[in-house]
């Protein structure tokens, strides 16, 4: 064609990728070769999105992945191919989100989706709760639970509740994590956020038995992506707040940089795909709840089987969580004569 790289990049940007389904000629992006294995992906430009989509990738997948910048729509096209199409949207954009599933269902010709998998989120940061601004509070249960609702509603005919569809109904797959199950201190918010998705992911496994769309909960422990450097980069700088909890916080911050750059600490995302891989391709009913981590023992099997008290005891020791010492407020003051 005349306009060649120029109408190209502008089909990329917009997220309208060819397939070998489109009946009008023009550039051959993004070709659906097996419209029986196409999988939405959320969260896609780094972490285990990306790993996930690689993985699926490998496996003959054709993966719709969203992304919120152009810039990593173009590099993941590059890398990937004919088997990845961007979807340019934030999670957190109803509308937006509206539009993306609206283009899937125009390239998928009738046919339900192999999968969604609901990976986007975020970790706003270490801090004690009693501190915590309500704002982040907002945008952790906006981003990691709200918009996955969204996102799920949206892509729901898609997966099987559109009755006039074609094919096999699809699976949801929730990412969610081991701390969704248990809580450390300081990571309050960001346990509430993916407890909320297990409770949510419950509930819609059940409401949609009938129509053959199976809910699947993946818990990751330590998996090697940029959310463990948000956490600490994110984090309130309650020393400068005057806090009482400023000196536990500091101490959190350091206990979660030393063991994260403890080898072996992190298993790479790639474990993550293959899993879904796994799960997606299998003709039998899944596990609701699958825990995926390194560690099985420490990051697992004792916080949620001991006895809470005992659990208690020990991530206070871990976390240095001593007494504080009690302030004498008439220190320092003269009595009047």
């Amino acid at each position: 064609m005349a306009q060649g790289a120029q109408e190209q990049e502008g089909w990329l940007l917009a997220g309208w990728q060819r397939s070998k389904y489109d009946e009008d000629a023009g550039p051959s992006l993004g070709v659906i070769v097996n419209i029986d294995r196409v999988v939405v992906v959320t969260g896609v430009s780094s972490g285990i999105g990306y790993g996930v989509a690689k993985s699926l990738i490998a496996h003959q997948c054709h993966i719709f992945g969203s992304v919120r910048k152009e810039a990593d729509a173009k590099r993941l096209q590059a890398e990937f191919g004919d088997f990845f199409t961007p979807l340019l949207f934030d999670v957190t954009d109803e509308q937006a989100v509206n539009r993306a599933a609206a283009e899937v269902r125009s390239r998928m010709k009738g046919h339900y989706l192999m999968g969604l998998v609901n990976n986007a989120g975020i970790h706003v940061g270490l801090d004690a709760l009693a501190d915590l601004p309500l704002a982040k509070l907002r945008k952790q249960l906006d981003v990691n639970l709200i918009a996955q609702v969204s996102v799920t509603q949206a892509f729901l005919p898609l997966l099987g509740t559109d009755l006039t569809l074609k094919g096999k109904p699809g699976k949801i797959l929730n990412m969610s994590s081991i701390y969704g199950s248990y809580t450390l201190p300081f990571c309050t918010a960001y346990s509430a956020s993916k407890a909320g998705l297990n409770a949510m992911s419950e509930g819609l496994r059940r409401e949609l038995k009938p129509f053959g769309i199976d809910v699947v909960i993946i818990a990751p422990g330590p998996i090697q992506t940029e959310i463990w450097g948000d956490a600490i980069r994110n984090a309130e700088p309650a020393e400068q707040k005057g806090s009482v909890f400023s000196e536990y916080v500091r101490k959190a911050r350091q206990l979660s940089e030393r063991e994260t750059s403890k080898p072996g600490w992190f298993w790479e995302p790639s474990v993550i795909g293959e899993k879904i891989w796994k799960i997606l391709n299998s003709s039998s009913t899944p596990w609701p709840h699958y825990v995926i981590t390194p560690n099985w023992w420490l990051n697992w099997f004792g916080p949620t089987f001991f006895p809470r008290d005992l659990v208690d005891k020990e991530v206070c020791r871990r976390f240095r969580l001593s007494r504080p010492i009690k302030r004498d407020a008439s220190i320092g003051s003269k009595k009047e004569e």
